[in-house]
């Protein structure tokens, strides 16, 4: 039998508040927009140290922890048994995280930096030399810090959820080996305000996504891009992923997820089989030694001495973003881990995912780059002209067979975004509602899940077709901070697990005999 409650402190403020600011950005977009803007510019300039700091540490736990005892424990116990196969499990981790904003910024990306690398690179605009920094930035935003940024709390999350008992609540990774004492409303207050950072970023990003999507379809049918379309493509988009993730786990999302990982490696296959493959190659591994080589520096670089505002604007930014998704994704990828080693948590959602995406990112964005270098201007007129959405379209229409690699691009987006908004969909229903299986694995009533899948395509059609979609945004830019101090703790917990059992009861020290002895 399931137990169901709605968590009220959770589920009610959250709906309150981004009420609040759906109706704050319609009846005033362009003052929502310079507070949070300005906001963000506060927090950016006082804590950019800590945003810096914070990314790059987790990286190093991430490693660490592959060589630290701890590596051997079993999520959920040493008999427990796991949710999906590796590749299900894989597959979903893969998609979940991989959204269509990789899929069209890694052709952009490079281009935006070709135009203006960062000072600290020494390279002219537009040079060859400028789309090595382009690439080898690309994996600096979208790689193993972004990776690093949604495994460690979601690593914490898992052994405090399924080895240590604790609610289903991101406040549980943050307190599972700290000294911190919370009751249940504040763990509420602490999911509510996770949950309004992704609710915002979540929304945003359907709104452009739609936008973008639209680039493709007017391409390919001749279709005119205006309200009515991008409104059908939301609602099309939320209905799909609100039923997706209302089946189940073990149905919508796993069979979406299992099938769009195998299109994902098929375009990225074509496109490097009929493109460039030898400058693709070549200068992704070229752009890969300048990622190392400068790892280090561009991870702790804030722009603040020789006043460069690149790292501001760019690599600090994806921080914010990254870790106002973070806290309600870790609790889903956290969620599908039951039955592993923690050393497969780390290798399904660590370093394969980034592996991945870096082939991704050298693909495209070596493409990008080859086409921008030998058709001058061709993409950073398109970008200065029509925005990031179009570059890719543009880009795809340079190879042989150019509908189908339009029609399959778009097809790929579109199934992307659907997978990356079930699995999102599904843990915000699961903050919000207190239940507990019989087996041990965390679920919402459908219906909790179609109230925010149509919560999030109403907000969206407003704001997309009255304006205000970049307010949003950058509500969930800011929301980033409280996601990265909810990071932090999640950490440090995990630090503590790793390093010392003695910061543990003996009852939990217990429940994972594998690494804790009394």
């Amino acid at each position: 039998m399931n137990r169901i409650g709605i968590r009220r402190a959770t589920f009610y403020p959250s709906l309150l508040l981004l009420g609040s600011m759906t109706l704050l950005a319609l009846i005033n977009g362009p003052l929502l927009l310079r507070l949070t803007n300005t906001l963000h510019g506060f927090l950016m300039a006082q804590f950019g140290w800590l945003y810096a700091l914070t990314s790059f540490t987790l990286v190093l736990i991430a490693l660490g922890a592959f060589c630290r005892p701890i590596a051997n424990i079993k999520i959920g116990g040493e008999h427990a048994t796991p949710i999906l196969s590796r590749w299900q499990w894989c597959s979903i981790t893969l998609c979940s995280s991989v959204a269509i904003g990789l899929l069209f910024f890694a052709a952009a990306e490079p281009i935006f930096h070709m135009i203006k690398p960062p000072m600290t690179a020494g390279v002219a605009p537009m040079s060859p030399q400028s789309g090595a920094v382009g690439i080898a930035s690309l994996y600096m935003h979208w790689s193993f810090t972004t990776y690093a940024i949604y495994t460690i709390p979601a690593l914490a999350f898992a052994i405090a959820h399924y080895n240590l008992g604790m609610k289903f609540s991101i406040s549980s990774a943050m307190t599972a080996a700290l000294p911190i004492k919370m009751g249940p409303i504040t763990r509420q207050i602490i999911d509510a305000l996770a949950l309004i950072a992704l609710v915002a970023g979540m929304v945003a990003s359907l709104g452009t996504g739609a936008m973008m999507l639209s680039g493709g379809l007017s391409r390919l049918f001749g279709i005119e891009i205006n309200d009515t379309l991008i409104a059908i493509l939301c609602m099309v988009v939320m209905l799909a992923s609100a039923l997706s993730a209302a089946s189940g786990l073990l149905k919508g999302i796993r069979f979406l997820s299992s099938w769009n990982a195998r299109a994902l490696v098929l375009m990225a296959t074509l496109v490097l089989f009929f493109g460039p493959t030898a400058f693709v190659v070549n200068g992704g591994i070229d752009a890969f030694g300048r990622y190392l080589s400068g790892f280090i520096r561009t991870s702790l670089s804030t722009g603040t001495i020789n006043d460069d505002g690149w790292p501001r604007a760019w690599t600090l930014f994806f921080w914010a973003n990254w870790f106002a998704w973070a806290p309600v994704t870790s609790m889903f990828l956290g969620k599908i881990s039951r039955g592993y080693t923690v050393r497969d948590f780390l290798l399904f959602n660590f370093l394969m995912p980034a592996g991945f995406v870096l082939i991704w990112c050298a693909t495209f964005g070596g493409l990008a780059v080859f086409t921008e270098l030998n058709t001058p201007h061709l993409l950073s007129e398109t970008l200065k002209n029509s925005g990031p959405g179009d570059v890719i379209w543009v880009l795809l229409e340079q190879l042989p067979f150019a509908l189908l690699f339009v029609a399959l691009f778009l097809i790929l987006s579109l199934v992307s975004y659907v997978t990356a908004a079930d699995s999102t969909i599904d843990a915000i229903s699961g903050m919000c509602c207190d239940t507990q299986s019989s087996a041990g694995v965390s679920s919402s009533p459908y219906y909790l899940k179609l109230v925010w899948g149509a919560i999030i395509s109403i907000i969206t059609l407003v704001l997309t077709v009255n304006g205000g979609l970049e307010a949003l945004k950058m509500i969930s830019t800011v929301g980033g901070f409280i996601g990265m101090l909810i990071v932090i703790c999640a950490a440090a917990s995990l630090t503590r697990m790793m390093f010392s059992a003695q910061h543990l009861p003996v009852s939990q020290r217990k429940s994972i005999p594998q690494f804790y002895n009394p």
